[in-house]
């Protein structure tokens, strides 16, 4: 029997004369609801034709997402499960059909892009007229695989947004983005990856489309939230049935009772009968998108939460039942649930920094107490300081330690100078070396120190430390695991000599536990006085105390998975946070967290016995400029304290000498 061979000439004749044809004239939404077939093997819970009417409120995303829609990008900041991912299948079904081009979807892992590419390739042998088109999968070619499918006028590419390179081999007049609160904030030093995607349309010009889907997560870094304000920030507005008062459905207006058998919604009428949940499909039906604001022009923006989710899918009891269960997990010290709620299920940004302790709660307490910076307090026992490098200045922050962990501000300075001339070092130095008077006359001297190497002067610190290594004075860095001690238990060597091997005498790096350390001062925030309470100076700057608690609490997703972490918005300042996690860590160094009693009163005697050996303070010396006079005794060596902190008890003791080492590293500098 001959075996037919395919004519070429037809086939290019054909697919000729379909070009010359002018593109259907159909928004997405009129295309999906004539042609879109939702698979029964991707698991939905309602498979077969697509109608719009059952989820009303996607209409207006997809008119806008059409070619013709003069709208250039589409944000839809929407609780999980109700429309995003449907909405960006009717819409490359669409373009495919009627405008094709090359298309670049982006999620935010490899895993779930896989995931993502398998149900597009479903719909697409779901939809005879989106089959016919689509270039069939072969093994010998790469026309279709799981990340690519090649069409008639351009071809669909399914990568992860991790990558760079994912975001700049191709060009593509339609770029999808889901999940993007999921995606890393910079992609290989490359910057912000929505950027990066949306340079893939520059060639296209207003005709260029891109759409962007997520949940969003925290406030002050979700990157949907931040897209959605750029846009008209629209919200669906529903008629009460029984007023007609058109409304946004907020979670606030659901009223239920303890046993959940009458949940209502209250119209926002007063006086207006509560809403039965079966009125929703009445009240979707007639629902209008809303715009609350101007936008930047070319950009439109949706937001709802699962209250709206249609009859049959979430219901208000479920939604009730899930919230006080997230409440009582809340109330018991565990808001992630609460987050995940706010998150998916009324797509708001969750800000942790309502439930802690407020900047202007921290500053009126320095005020009511009236400490000045420059005194150390009478239950300060022992000094240890902190610095934070910036790129043009060093920020000092000095902290007196007493029973219990219980701490007091002593002074805070900044050291204008650029941190890679010798100069500002030097005048570190000096800051370092100064003594601080105590309310009861005594001088005291910084115990140790520990100086931020994360930044871009590592050398630097590095230099600065090894040199000082007698005085206590240490390079310390934030450990990138979570749940690291607050300092680890020894150094890890930095220097090499020319051979490779480890310098003896080189420069040390303390590796710190940020989490650890971070939820441990915030935790006593609270507290106003007693062990573990944190004391402010009345002068310091207003921007001190909103650096304390400029970071919060909150879940993220790192490469697809989870993460508890503390974060902070984009426009915020964290340096102050950063010299308590730094303080806190010295003071860990010289065991102060080990302390029982009987060892905070052996500071507490040494102390008094230097007030009985010191002189009267001279009045003429301001308390930034304390004159230098006896110390006292440093604290009592500890069985685990480390052995550059050991230091005598007795007043009276000689001190200990400067410890010399011969070190070949630092004979060839």
């Amino acid at each position: 029997m001959e075996q037919p061979y395919a004519d070429g000439t037809a086939a290019y004749l054909a697919a000729y004369r379909r070009g010359l044809l002018p593109d259907p004239e159909l928004w997405i939404d009129e295309w999906a609801d004539k042609y879109q077939i939702i698979p029964a093997d991707t698991g939905a819970a309602e498979p077969g034709k697509y109608h719009t009417d059952r989820t009303p409120y996607a209409r207006e995303p997809q008119r806008c997402l059409s070619p013709v829609h003069p709208a250039k990008r589409i944000v839809t900041m929407i609780a999980s499960q109700l429309m995003k991912t449907q909405i960006a299948l009717n819409w490359i079904g669409g373009c495919i059909h009627m405008a094709p081009a090359n298309f670049l979807v982006l999620l935010p892992t490899d895993k779930l892009s896989k995931r993502v590419s398998g149900r597009i390739d479903k719909n697409i042998k779901a939809v005879p007229l989106l089959t016919e088109r689509v270039a069939k999968s072969r093994s010998r070619d790469s026309r279709n695989t799981l990340d690519t499918k090649e069409f008639e006028g351009g071809a669909l590419y399914c990568a992860t947004a991790a990558s760079a390179s994912n975001l700049a081999e191709l060009s593509a007049r339609y770029v999808y983005g889901d999940e993007i609160d999921r995606w890393e904030l910079d992609v290989d030093d490359d910057g912000d990856p929505v950027k990066q995607a949306e340079a893939r349309g520059s060639t296209f010009g207003r005709r260029a489309k891109f759409y962007y889907s997520s949940s969003p997560t925290i406030k002050g870094v979700s990157r949907i939230a931040d897209l959605f304000s750029m846009g008209d920030q629209r919200h669906y507005y529903v008629p009460c049935p029984h007023c007609g008062t058109m409304q946004v459905l907020e979670w606030e207006g659901l009223k239920y009772t303890d046993d959940y058998k009458l949940v209502q919604y209250q119209c926002i009428t007063p006086d207006c009968a509560l809403i039965d949940e079966h009125h929703k499909s009445q009240m979707l039906a007639a629902g209008e998108w809303r715009a609350h604001a101007k936008g930047d022009g070319e950009t439109v923006s949706f937001t709802m939460s699962a209250l709206y989710a249609p009859a049959g899918w979430v219901s208000w009891t479920d939604l009730a039942k899930e919230y006080d269960e997230a409440k009582k997990l809340r109330d018991n010290g565990d808001p992630g649930t609460m987050q995940v709620f706010y998150n998916t299920r009324l797509a708001r940004l969750w800000d942790s920094a309502e439930e802690m302790t407020k900047a202007s709660e921290l500053r009126k307490r320095a005020q009511d107490e009236g400490h000045l910076l420059g005194r150390v307090p009478e239950g300060g026992l022992i000094l240890t300081a902190s610095v934070d490098t910036q790129h043009n200045r060093l920020e000092l922050l000095v902290m007196a330690w007493g029973a219990g962990m219980e701490r007091w501000v002593v002074d805070f300075q900044v050291i204008p100078g650029d941190p890679a001339d010798l100069r500002t070092w030097n005048e570190l130095d000096e800051r370092l070396k100064q003594r601080y008077r105590h309310v009861n006359g005594v001088d005291m001297s910084i115990c140790a120190t520990c100086i931020d190497s994360g930044g871009h002067h590592t050398a630097e610190v590095y230099q600065f430390t090894r040199l000082r290594r007698w005085r206590n004075v240490l390079a310390v860095k934030g450990a990138s695991r979570r749940g690291c001690p607050v300092l680890a238990q020894r150094p890890s060597k930095v220097d090499l000599t020319w051979q490779g091997k480890t310098e003896k005498q080189g420069a040390e790096l303390w590796m710190i536990g940020t989490d650890t350390a971070k939820d441990w001062i915030y935790n006593r925030y609270e507290l106003p006085a007693g062990p573990g309470a944190l004391h402010f100076c009345s002068d310091l700057p207003d921007e001190f105390f909103d650096q304390c608690v400029a970071e919060r609490k909150a879940i993220r997703y790192v490469k697809g998975f989870k993460r508890v972490e503390w974060v902070k918005a984009k426009s915020e300042r964290n340096e102050a946070l950063d010299l308590l996690v730094y303080n806190l860590a010295a003071a860990n160094f010289l065991g102060l967290h080990r302390y029982h009693e009987h060892q905070w009163a052996a500071l507490r005697a040494a102390l008094c016995q230097g007030d009985l050996l010191s002189q009267p303070a001279e009045p003429s010396n301001p308390p930034s400029e304390p004159v230098p006079k006896a110390t006292p005794a440093p604290p009592p060596t500890s069985s685990a304290q480390p052995a550059s902190a050991a230091v005598p008890t007795k007043p009276a003791a000689r001190p200990a000498g400067r410890r010399t080492a011969s070190s070949s590293y630092l004979k060839r500098r």
